[in-house]
Parts: structure tokens; C-alpha cells; sequence
């Protein structure tokens, strides 16, 4: 059995929920061939990471998948790539913006994520896309976080970040229903499985 870690956030920005929150907590525990833990972080830059790292240590998941809310996106985001910068547009929950900042001094440039990417896609259909821009805000900061630590600590750890649009009307955004999300992300751990 793989063990798979996956984290969503918490709301943020005003909203009392978040897509990835709920998503997540409607997984099973167990699939073919994978166990599934799950984390809720907070949206506060680095002790985000820090949480779930301190998860990741304790459990020594084979994969971990992060997940967070993207209003405006169609389809589920696979992103490929997490840059070494924040940039936020708002706040973090604790009031902290983050305007054009280095996430790690001496860090590479960037990372790209070691998912099977595209077979998650494709077995995903039509509902998600690779995306090449998570943003610069705490999504991409965990991301990186994450990739920088598998890298730099040589730890035998499939890691990446999945990007999911509303769960419902919300301000005229696009928006995916929980099932079919759910559905979704199943059907692509199901890849993981092998």
C-alpha cells in the first residue's frame, strides 16, 4: 500500500469555505492500493508548511498532494511548476501580505512537481488541465516549500499541487460541483495506486 498525505486549506479571503477543504474531507481513507491521511492548514505563509511538514516527518508518506481554492479557474489546475517568490494580492489569515519576497534565500529559481502529471490528467478527461502558474500567493509557498525539502533532503517523496475551482456559484465564477470534483481527484489518485 502507498501511503498518500493530502492537505487543503482552510477558507480565506472572506469566504466561509473552501473548495480543497471540502473536497478533501469527502475522500476515503483508503483506495485501491493507497491509504489516504488528510491535513486542513492554516493560510499563513510558512506555517502552513510547517504544519504539514511536521506531518510529513511523522507519517513518511510516499506521496503528498496539496491542494487550495482557485476562484476563476474552470477545471482542476495540475500545476507543474512553484516558484521561488510571494507575491500576494491579499492577505494571509493572520493579515500578512507578502509583496514580491523570496520564499527561500538561495533556493533554486523553481521546481517542478515529480506527480505522474500526465497520466493524472488524462485520467482525469475533460475536468482538469496542467497548469504552469500557481500563482504567487500561499498555494504556491506550500508548493515550493515542498518541492525545495524533497529536493534538498533527498527524501523519496512524489510531491505536487492541484488547484480547485468553486464548488458552487459564488460572484459569477466558474465553478465545478463537489461530486464531480470529488470523482475527479479520485479517479486521478487511482493513477497513484498504480
Amino acid at each position: 500500500m502507498k501511503k498518500v498525505l493530502i492537505s487543503a486549506f482552510e477558507p480565506f479571503g472572506g469566504l466561509n469555505r473552501n473548495a480543497s477543504q471540502m473536497v478533501m474531507q469527502a475522500l476515503k481513507s483508503t483506495y485501491k492500493n493507497i491509504d489516504v491521511s488528510k491535513i486542513v492548514l492554516p493560510v499563513l505563509y510558512k506555517t502552513a508548511f510547517d504544519k504539514l511538514l511536521s506531518v510529513i516527518d511523522e507519517e513518511k508518506p510516499d506521496i503528498v498532494i496539496c491542494m487550495g481554492q482557485a476562484g476563476g479557474r474552470q477545471k482542476i489546475s495540475i500545476e507543474r511548476i512553484a516558484v521561488n517568490i510571494n507575491n500576494g494580492s491579499i492577505a494571509d489569515n493572520g493579515g500578512k501580505i507578502k509583496t514580491d519576497e523570496i520564499i527561500i534565500d538561495c533556493g533554486a529559481n523553481a521546481y517542478f512537481t515529480n506527480l505522474p502529471y500526465k497520466n493524472m490528467k488524462n485520467a482525469a478527461n475533460d475536468k482538469a488541465v496542467i497548469s504552469y502558474s500557481a500563482g504567487t500567493y500561499i498555494c504556491n509557498d506550500i508548493f515550493y516549500r515542498l518541492m525545495h525539502r524533497i529536493k534538498t533532503a533527498d527524501l523519496k517523496i512524489k510531491g505536487g499541487f492541484f488547484h480547485l475551482p468553486y464548488t458552487e456559484h459564488f460572484d459569477r465564477m466558474p465553478f465545478i460541483d463537489l461530486d464531480i470534483q470529488l470523482k475527479t481527484i479520485e479517479a486521478m489518485l487511482a493513477v497513484l495506486g498504480g
